[in-house]
C-alpha cells in the first residue's frame, strides 16, 4: 500500500503532523531494478552504429582522399570484430562511472555531463589504441576522423539515454517510483518541511513513511536503527540544526551506516559546510550530506578485485589451508572452523569463518574478548593468531560478498552496542563491507576491551574518510610485514 504523511493547522495556528505506520520491507524486486538493461542495450547499439559511421567515413572520405581512388566499403572481419569489442569497452567505461546503478537517481542534465565526459575520455583512449597509426594525407584527417566518430557516438548514446531517462523521471515524479523518505528533527521543523514539500511541483516523487522527532530519538538512539532494519528507505531529510548536538550527530551516523541518502534543509546546515553538495530535487532545495567515498564505478571495481583476489587466494593457499586444518584438528578436540555472528554492510549480520584457535565452547553464555595470555587459546591457536593464519578462511566470506579484502574489522552486536553508547560515529563504518585487514588492524592491532576498540576506531574512521583503491593496496602491503613480524594477538 502507498502510505503518505498528512498534516494540518489547528485553530491556534500550530502544526499537527500525522504519519501512518509504514509498510515493512518488501522482498519483491522493485520495478526499476531491471531498467539498467535498457540503457545497456541502447548504449551498445549506439557504440556499434557510431563505429559503422566511422568505418564509412574512412572508406568514403579519408582513404579516397589519401589514395585518389574509390575504396571498397564492404565490411571486413576487423570491422565485425570491432562491432563486438567496442561496445564492450564502452559498457566498461560507463559501468566504472556508475551509469548503470540506481536509475531513479538519473536525470537529463546528468546524462549530458556523463556522456560527454565518458565519451571524451574513452574516445581518446580508443583513438590512440586503434586509429592513430592510420595512414592519412594530413593531420587534419585525424581530427576529422576523431570528430566524426565521437560526435556520432555521443549523439547516438545521448539520444538513447535521453529517451529512457525521460521515462524514469516521469515515473518518479508521478509517484509510481517514489523515493521512500523519513523526516528527522523537531516536530515543528518536520511539519514545516512537509508543508513546503506539498506546495512543490513533483512532490508525488516523495513518499514520506515516518517522522521522528528529536525528543524520542534522544531518549533512544537505537529506535532509528531498528526502524531502518525493518523498512525499505531511500533517503532521510534532517530538518533541524545538526552541529553542536551530540544526539543529532548520532542520527547522522546511524543513517550513513545503513546506506540511506542523507539530505539536510539549507536552514539547518551548519555541519561539514566545506564538503557537502547542493541539490535540487523536484524543486525542493536541499543539501546532500552523503559522502560516498568510492563512487558506484569504483565500488564495482573494488568488488571485482575482492572476487578475483579471494578466489586466487583460496586456490593458491589451498595447501596451507589443508595443513592448518590438520594442525587444528590434531591439536585439540573440536571442529576445525569457528563461526561467529558479526555485523556487516549496513549492519546486516553474517557469520564470519575462522580456524578455531580456542578450546571448544570457550566463550560460554556471555561474549568475551581474548587477550595475549588467554588460557582458552590452544597451543596451535596461539601460533595461528600470531601469524594471522586463522583469518584465511575469511576469503570465503569475501567471495560470498559478506566481506572485503580491506575494510573495518567486523564487530559483534554485543560489543558494537557498547561502543555506540560512547562513540555513535562507529555506525558510520557500516557504510562499507568489513575487511579481512584494515588500517586500524595494521596501526593498532587486535583490541582486548571496548576502550581499545574505541581507540582503534580512529584509524577506521580515517580510512573511511580517505577510502580509495590505492589506499586499499597500501594497507594490503602494510599487512604483509605485520604478519611476518608475528604481531598478531
Amino acid at each position: 500500500m502507498a502510505l503518505k504523511a498528512t498534516f494540518g493547522l489547528t485553530t491556534s495556528n500550530s502544526c499537527t503532523l500525522t504519519i501512518e505506520v509504514a509498510a515493512p520491507k518488501a522482498s519483491a524486486r522493485p520495478p526499476w531494478s531491471g531498467w539498467w538493461c535498457r540503457y545497456l542495450l541502447t548504449d551498445g547499439l549506439a557504440a556499434a552504429l557510431a563505429w559503422a559511421t566511422l568505418f564509412l567515413f574512412r572508406k568514403t572520405v579519408i582513404e579516397p582522399r589519401r589514395f585518389g581512388i574509390d575504396i571498397d566499403t564492404t565490411p571486413d572481419k576487423n570491422f565485425w570484430l570491432a562491432v563486438v569489442l567496442v561496445p564492450l569497452f564502452w559498457w566498461s567505461v560507463y559501468a566504472l562511472k556508475g551509469m548503470y546503478s540506481d536509475v531513479r537517481r538519473r536525470h537529463r542534465g546528468l546524462e549530458v555531463r556523463q556522456v560527454i565526459r565518458a565519451g571524451a575520455m574513452g574516445g581518446v583512449v580508443l583513438f590512440f589504441a586503434l586509429l592513430l597509426d592510420d595512414v592519412t594525407q594530413t593531420h587534419v584527417d585525424h581530427y576529422q576522423t576523431l570528430g566524426v566518430w565521437l560526435g556520432s557516438h555521443m549523439g547516438l548514446t545521448l539520444l538513447g539515454r535521453w529517451f529512457w531517462t525521460s521515462k524514469v523521471v516521469g515515473h518518479v515524479q508521478s509517484g509510481a517510483w517514489a523515493f521512500t523518505t523519513i523526516l528527522v528533527g523537531r516536530k515543528e521543523d518536520n511539519a514545516q518541511f512537509l508543508q513546503e514539500l506539498r506546495e512543490t511541483p513533483g512532490h508525488a516523487g516523495w513518499e514520506v513513511l515516518a517522522s521522528m522527532n528529536e525528543a524520542e530519538l534522544e531518549a533512544d538512539l537505537g529506535k532509528l536503527g531498528r526502524w531502518l532494519d525493518e523498512h525499505a528507505l531511500d533517503r532521510a531529510v534532517i530538518t533541524t540544526t545538526v552541529s553542536k548536538r551530540e544526539a543529532m550527530l548520532g542520527w547522522v551516523a546511524v543513517l550513513e551506516g545503513k546506506g540511506v541518502e542523507l539530505l539536510v534543509v539549507p536552514g539547518a546546515l551548519d555541519y561539514m559546510a566545506g564538503t557537502v553538495r547542493s541539490t535540487n530535487l523536484f524543486g525542493v532545495p536541499l543539501v546532500n550530506l552523503s559522502r560516498t567515498g568510492l563512487g558506484p564505478g569504483m565500488k564495482a571495481l573494488k568488488r571485482f578485485v575482492d572476487i578475483v583476489g579471494s578466489a586466487v587466494a583460496l586456490v593458491l593457499l589451498s595447501p596451507v589451508l589443508l595443513l592448518v586444518a590438520l594442525s587444528v584438528k590434531r591439536g585439540s578436540v573440536g571442529p576445525v572452523f569457528y563461526r561467529q555472528e558479526r555485523l556487516g554492510l549496513h549492519g546486516k549480520p553474517f557469520h564470519i569463518i575462522k580456524f578455531r584457535t580456542m578450546v571448544q565452547d570457550a566463550e560460554g553464555a556471555r561474549p568475551q574478548l581474548s587477550s595475549d595470555e588467554d588460557p582458552r587459546i590452544t597451543p596451535a591457536g596461539r601460533h595461528l593468531r600470531q601469524t594471522r593464519l586463522d583469518e584465511l578462511p575469511q576469503f570465503w566470506n569475501v567471495l560470498k560478498g559478506e566481506m572485503s579484502l580491506v575494510g573495518p574489522r567486523p564487530e559483534r552486536a554485543f560489543f558494537a552496542d557498547q561502543i555506540i553508547k560512547h562513540s555513535p560515529h562507529f555506525l558510520r563504518l557500516q557504510q562499507v563491507r568489513p575487511g579481512i585487514t584494515s588500517w586500524g588492524q595494521v596501526k593498532y592491532g587486535y583490541a582486548e576491551n571496548v576502550n581499545q576498540m574505541r581507540q582503534r576506531l580512529r584509524y577506521d574512521i580515517m580510512y573511511l574518510e580517505n577510502i580509495s583503491l590505492v589506499l586499499d593496496l597500501k594497507i594490503l602491503l602494510f599487512t604483509i610485514p605485520t604478519v611476518l613480524r608475528r604481531e598478531g594477538k
